[in-house]
């Protein structure tokens, strides 16, 4: 939908965006014999445990894409520890599939490129987000893969592929800080030689962009130090500013039209509360409304263009996925999709190939993985793409579902709720606030890391709540300032506590077994639970979530100093002094000696976004006050775990924390493996 590059991801959120996948076997699991289930003995109602290995498995396939020619299916599945590419005949989908890459470092990303039989992939190394780009060439018979080049050569920059040129499949579009550390420029990468040459000089802090036919950067967005947002367009070998929106105001690119000169966007902006699809006139600067929110409650969520580049498809996200047809026939099509499923799903269709009049779908689920399919509304013909039943049974799984509570001070909130099944009262509780802060959770199973975690806790006996707290996305641009310095001690913290009230007063959470875990910014609001509100929470697990705001904002490299706005207004700029003291208010670290409840802490030493010193601190500060703290470190992870061996331990690591601390069910079951290997990643916190 959007050339948008990676500091879109890096700079304006700190939201992990792993996914967990699923495979094969249950196994039968035992309670844990360390604490006992108080009242309800809500485990000893699970028919059967989900053993870790089935729920979080090697076998799904993710980014499944579809070469240009209809000819091969690539997607990545773990293999080798790692996510790797795998590509498998179009018309003999029953064929194993070959792996054509078998990296130890998971492949991040990958395209089809124009070229024949050619994939261009980005990696990084061990987690370190200094993204490289490489070219893997394939060989048409064997299915396997002839040559593969690394295209680009220092560990030190960050390369992000934004695009091909559509006038020569042999030129690629990098943004990258090769040339100076402090600013992201553009250059095209000869896929043939690897020359790198600067194209645009990106004097104006782009951060989103959309590109010419001929691989220019056209259009793009920058962020302001005010938190305003400013959209620039490429003409004449120079930047020309099209507009600034007022400070807090949303806009996002989503399509560019390089004949008439006008671009789609989204945007909360001129008074507008919600982000709408606004059409711009480029020339005259001109803007006009093409489709709201009916409901007036969510922002844009996605776009499906016609063949003419006219919006076929809106659609908005509140707890579910709501798709408006702006013509009968494609309202027509999304029935017929819709009538093939029996069971409660939400379909996106994310995009559609004009030439072959075929449709690709997503069709997400509650309790199992994504599928992805092929419509052709010709023939009214739906084809699956690789789909698979899980290795799981999904009635194993939790209940869940979108809910709304008042906040204590009157603004709603909305979030997910999943419930063993068939018990929803006096349950061991787990609060699981999402990371960024400016992103959100949604309801469909492969939508982020921490659903299979919550149907995993679901499944043990616990009730997991993932409200989308103030500060959220998609909810509107007020919704977003009401988080602004309201960090830790604030009203984002205060949606969590009434979260946990909400499921008390509702007979769901018993108040004596309630915890909180979160990544990223989601493990900063767990530290700030564990400080600010220690009467909460029975036990409290940060996953790479920063200690201090302070040393948080000071740790950001360079090249992210000119997208900051957001952070400035939101968090605050430790530079300003009246800033520094507040923010020192609001970080955990200061407050160690409030932390009642016992705590664990999962770190990757590569991190680069919340660097190993935020987890040793505040270990070394619960240390010295002989607190009860659990310190898991994977030297070879960065912002989240990827690798499968990391990932695995950790869950079962959360799992006998939570099993010890909440009274919740634990498996006895657990592969001898995956404990040796959690014992390598525990830190002896009094050598720290």
């Amino acid at each position: 939908m959007t050339n948008k590059n990676k500091l879109t991801r890096l700079t304006l959120s700190v939201a992990l965006s792993t996914i967990l996948g699923t495979t094969a076997v249950l196994s039968g699991c035992t309670l844990s014999d360390k604490q006992p289930i108080r009242e309800t003995e809500s485990v000893q109602h699970v028919s059967a445990f989900v053993d870790v290995e089935s729920l979080f498995s090697t076998s799904e396939k993710k980014s499944i894409s579809m070469s240009k020619d209809g000819k091969w299916i690539a997607f990545l599945k773990m293999h080798n520890g790692a996510h790797n590419l795998f590509v498998v005949a179009a018309d003999e989908p029953d064929m194993a599939p070959v792996p054509v890459t078998n990296l130890t470092d998971s492949v991040d990303s990958f395209i089809w490129s124009a070229n024949h039989n050619e994939i261009i992939f980005s990696k990084d190394h061990q987690g370190n987000e200094n993204s490289q780009i490489y070219k893997l060439a394939l060989n048409d018979k064997t299915l396997t893969a002839s040559t593969m080049t690394r295209l680009t050569h220092d560990d030190k920059v960050d390369y992000s592929l934004l695009g091909q040129s559509e006038l020569d499949a042999n030129v690629l579009v990098i943004a990258a800080n090769h040339l100076t550390p402090e600013r992201i420029d553009y250059f095209h990468l000869s896929v043939n030689t690897g020359k790198l040459t600067q194209t645009q000089t990106n004097s104006v802090s782009l951060f989103e962009t959309q590109l010419s036919k001929s691989g220019q950067v056209a259009l793009g967005l920058a962020l302001n130090a005010d938190n305003s947002r400013s959209m620039y367009r490429f003409t004449d070998g120079r930047w020309r500013k099209v507009m600034t929106t007022e400070p807090g105001e949303i806009l996002e690119l989503i399509s560019f039209d390089e004949q008439t000169n006008t671009a789609f966007v989204a945007g909360s902006i001129e008074g507008r509360d919600k982000q709408e699809l606004i059409k711009v006139d480029l020339a005259s600067k001109s803007i006009e409304t093409v489709h709201r929110d009916p409901e007036n409650s969510s922002d844009l969520h996605h776009v499906v263009f016609d063949e003419q580049g006219q919006p076929l498809i809106v659609s908005y996200y509140g707890g579910k996925l709501r798709n408006y047809s702006l013509t009968d026939t494609a309202a027509n099509a999304l029935n017929k999709i819709q009538s093939r499923f029996s069971q409660e799903i939400e379909v996106k269709v994310d995009k559609i190939n004009h030439k072959e009049d075929q449709w690709l779908l997503t069709v997400s689920f509650a309790d199992q993985p994504d599928q992805k399919y092929a419509y052709y509304p010709a023939q009214d013909k739906l084809t699956g793409l690789l789909n698979e039943a899980p290795g799981f049974d999904p009635v194993l799984l939790g209940d869940r579902k979108s809910i709304t509570y008042t906040a204590s001070d009157g603004i709603e909130i909305q979030a997910y709720l999943t419930l063993p099944k068939n018990l929803n009262k006096n349950l061991p509780t787990i609060v699981l606030p999402h990371g960024g802060p400016w992103a959100r959770d949604q309801w469909g199973y492969s939508s982020g890391y921490f659903v299979p975690v919550a149907h995993y806790f679901a499944n043990r006996g616990y009730a997991v709540l993932q409200p989308n707290f103030r500060g959220s996305l998609g909810f509107g641009k007020r919704f977003v300032q009401l988080g602004e310095k309201n960090w830790g001690t604030g009203t984002m913290q205060h949606d969590l506590t009434d979260g946990v009230n909400y499921l008390i007063e509702q007979g769901i959470a018993d108040k004596q077994r309630v915890g909180i875990m979160g990544a990223s910014y989601g493990g900063y609001a767990a530290l700030a639970g564990a400080t600010f509100t220690p009467d909460v929470y029975k036990a409290v697990i940060s996953y790479v979530g920063p200690s201090s705001l302070v040393t948080l904002m000071e740790s950001f490299p360079a090249h992210y100093r000119p997208y900051l706005g957001t952070w400035y207004v939101s968090v605050g700029d430790p530079e300003v002094a009246r800033d520094r003291a507040d923010m020192e208010s609001r970080s955990p670290i200061n407050f160690v000696d409030q932390i009642k409840a016992p705590l664990m802490l999962v770190q990757g030493a590569n991190d680069p976004r919340v660097t190993q010193v935020e987890s040793d601190n505040i270990a070394r500060a619960l240390a010295a006050k002989d607190h009860p703290v659990e310190y898991i470190l994977a030297k070879d992870e960065g912002h989240g775990f990827m690798k499968q061996s990391n990932k695995l331990a950790s869950i079962v690591a959360m799992e006998r924390f939570f099993a010890k601390h909440l009274g919740g069910g634990t498996s006895n079951k657990v592969d001898p493996a995956i404990s040796a290997h959690l014992d390598t990643l525990r830190v002896d916190i009094k050598k720290l």
